[in-house]
């Protein structure tokens, strides 16, 4: 999950963080070492920084470890093309995909390891059979099958097949728009 975070984002969690665990060391070992009755009278000045600190860190994990909102594209304007279904909007890439370097990426992806794709000699059971993903798309009422793998591939939890756990997907958010159109070329051609 890290690996997919902004450098930028990384290093505010590192932050935030160091000092929380600098905190808990210091107050854990060094006062307690030195001042046996720390915090003493100050209990309460000590609860509070304690909170304050947690806090922080919660809010700096919402903040900076949430995946980035996907941009809305104005209709005619856009790489994507949206799909509005009773249950939710899914996004058919607009590129077309070359399911020869979708190949390639099912496999350098770790796909193999947990789905069954027969054009991948794949046979894993952790998540859903690729080879019924049409049929699960229909199921999911999701928009039109591309629509729903490119979906399934960006935003693992948007829709888990049921039978499947959620969550245990991980997210390809760090692949490009073009990766994906050929994982989805690539699953879609059978």
């Amino acid at each position: 999950m890290l690996g997919a975070l902004a450098t930028s984002h990384k290093v505010g969690i590192a932050v935030i963080a160091g000092v929380f665990i600098a905190f808990a060391l210091i107050s854990s070992f060094a006062l307690p070492a030195r001042w046996p009755n720390f915090p003493g009278r100050r209990v309460g000045l000590f609860v509070a920084v304690a909170a304050l600190l947690t806090a922080g860190m919660l809010a700096a994990v919402i903040a900076l470890a949430g995946e980035p909102k996907e941009e809305r594209s104005v209709a005619g304007e856009g790489t994507t093309t949206a799909a509005a279904t009773t249950t939710g909007t899914t996004s058919t890439p607009a590129t077309k995909g070359d399911p020869a370097g979708g190949k390639a990426l099912f496999s350098s992806q770790g796909c193999s390891a947990c789905h069954t794709f027969k054009p991948a000699g794949a046979t894993a059971k952790v998540g859903p059979d690729l080879d019924k993903v049409a049929a699960d798309a229909q199921k999911a009422n999701r928009g039109p099958v591309d629509g729903y793998v490119a979906e399934s591939i960006k935003d693992p939890t948007a829709y888990v097949v049921p039978g499947y756990p959620k969550g245990v997907m991980p997210s390809f958010a760090g692949l490009s728009d073009k990766q994906v159109a050929d994982l989805v070329a690539f699953i879609t051609a059978s």
